[in-house]
């Protein structure tokens, strides 16, 4: 397997894993039968949020009719990130020259003996040497690592939600942007200590067993709007760790409920879709907006 093609795994795992690690509990569940999609309102313009989970299968689809109304009636979509900017060169070049060790550190120094030879069985598992990712970080292993897993399980990045919607708003020549730049996202976890990283990759070998059970599971959550129990889900990787919650969830947060302010400021329909976690919370945009005045209902 080549540099490149692990580099590519490794980029599209980006906002799966910032699904997969950011969640935290509604207070209460708001509707089954409905479906992850909020519509926020004020004078004159609507804002509708849609969680997202960013890898699907093709099963998933067609969406809800309510989903896809949503965004026939808006004039933009907006995401995490400008989708456009995501397989250019460019980003690719970043992506590996944040991903990989230019201080003659290795993965193999950075991880204790008996997690190396875990992810060395686990990387077999796909015909890989682990030895040939020794020049990469543990965050970048960690998501290659999911990327190969759910590949081999069918589920495709390329069917992810925000994907679908990104080649829908093109098709009918709606205007996209992003909400933060992908720079911003690798460098999050970038900025991950050892000890974080190392439980990236523990966390992802731990879930190796059961990741399509609990892929099926979550999806079932998300498609019939039972955010408590999707709530559930996603929390509990936060458990042992609540500095990483602060850092990419409630800090993003914080920083996306001022953009949105804004496009409610436009007297437009919008449609915004971000990793469900975001959503969910004390802490979630969902609150946020509700904490600041707005009305925001579950569809």
């Amino acid at each position: 397997m080549t540099v490149g093609r692990l580099k590519k795994i490794a980029f599209c795992l980006t906002l799966i894993f910032l699904l997969l690690l950011c969640g935290s509990a509604l207070q209460a569940r708001e509707g089954m039968g409905k479906s992850c999609l909020f519509r926020v309102t004020a004078p004159g313009s609507t804002v509708y949020l849609l969680g997202s989970i960013h890898f699907m299968r093709e099963t998933a689809y067609p969406l809800k009719d309510t989903i896809e109304k949503a965004f026939a009636a808006s004039s933009r979509a907006v995401f995490e990130v400008d989708m456009s900017t995501m397989d250019s060169p460019d980003t690719q070049a970043m992506m590996l020259s944040r991903s990989i060790y230019i201080d003659g550190n290795t993965l193999r120094g950075s991880l204790s003996p008996s997690l190396y030879q875990n992810l060395a069985e686990k990387t077999a598992e796909f015909g890989l040497d682990v030895t040939m990712l020794d020049a990469f970080k543990p965050w970048s292993v960690a998501m290659t690592l999911m990327g190969l897993k759910l590949g081999q399980l069918g589920f495709d990045p390329a069917k992810g939600v925000d994907r679908y919607f990104y080649a829908r708003a093109r098709s009918v020549g709606k205007s996209t942007s992003g909400l933060e730049t992908l720079s911003y996202q690798i460098g999050l976890f970038d900025a991950l200590s050892s000890r974080e990283q190392e439980w990236l990759v523990e966390q992802t070998i731990r879930d190796f067993d059961t990741m399509e059970s609990e892929m099926g599971e979550m999806i079932r959550f998300w498609t019939r709007g039972d955010i408590e129990n999707l709530e559930r889900m996603l929390m509990k990787s936060f458990t042992d760790y609540p500095e990483l919650y602060q850092k990419f969830l409630v800090r993003r947060n914080l920083n996306w409920l001022s953009q949105i302010e804004l496009l409610l400021d436009r007297r437009e329909v919008t449609f915004v879709v971000v990793g469900a976690g975001h959503l969910l919370g004390r802490d979630g945009l969902v609150n946020l907006l509700r904490a600041r005045g707005y009305v925001v209902e579950q569809r």
